[in-house]
């Protein structure tokens, strides 16, 4: 039982039985003829050939349909990957400057709450390395998520 504690005779009593084990083990390992030796060559024997066949399928995924691609398609996946970034920057520039810097209800100029964010918030804040606070206003329940540039932090030596 989890509450209950054990007594040292308990204790004992179990650590008596793992002696046993180990005993009556290594007496019967002497007296029978269990090939180990063999066992584990044919284990690391399979593991290797497992290897080969994992490196085999990640090359014929990952690899070789780069290589069958043109140069021009190449450039193309280069040209959208540029660009998908610099769209994500965009968006990070626009919610910092479309933030609010004070803590006061931008409807009713009354003092905004922090509240606890929701799950696809906190993955939004991590994703645009920002730092975010999801504020509420008592007043007039307006609600906003703000973000801020992450500041560096400073590690005391």
């Amino acid at each position: 039982m989890k509450g209950m504690k054990r007594t040292a005779g308990q204790s004992n009593f179990r650590n008596e039985l793992i002696i046993t084990g180990l005993l009556l083990g290594g007496i019967s390992l002497l007296y029978t003829d269990i090939p180990f030796h063999i066992m584990i060559q044919s284990i690391i024997h399979r593991l290797g050939e497992a290897t080969v066949a994992a490196k085999e399928f990640l090359v014929s995924i990952l690899i070789e349909p780069f290589v069958q691609l043109e140069f021009s398609d190449l450039v193309g996946i280069l040209m959208i990957s540029i660009a998908i970034g610099l769209i994500i920057l965009q968006i990070r520039k626009k919610m910092i400057t479309s933030s609010y810097e004070s803590h006061t209800c931008p409807f009713c100029e009354t003092k905004l709450h922090r509240i606890h964010r929701s799950k696809w918030q906190l993955w939004l804040s991590k994703a645009l390395y920002l730092s975010s606070g999801y504020f509420h206003c008592e007043t007039c329940s307006h609600s906003s998520l703000r973000f801020y540039q992450k500041a560096p932090h400073l590690h005391e030596g």
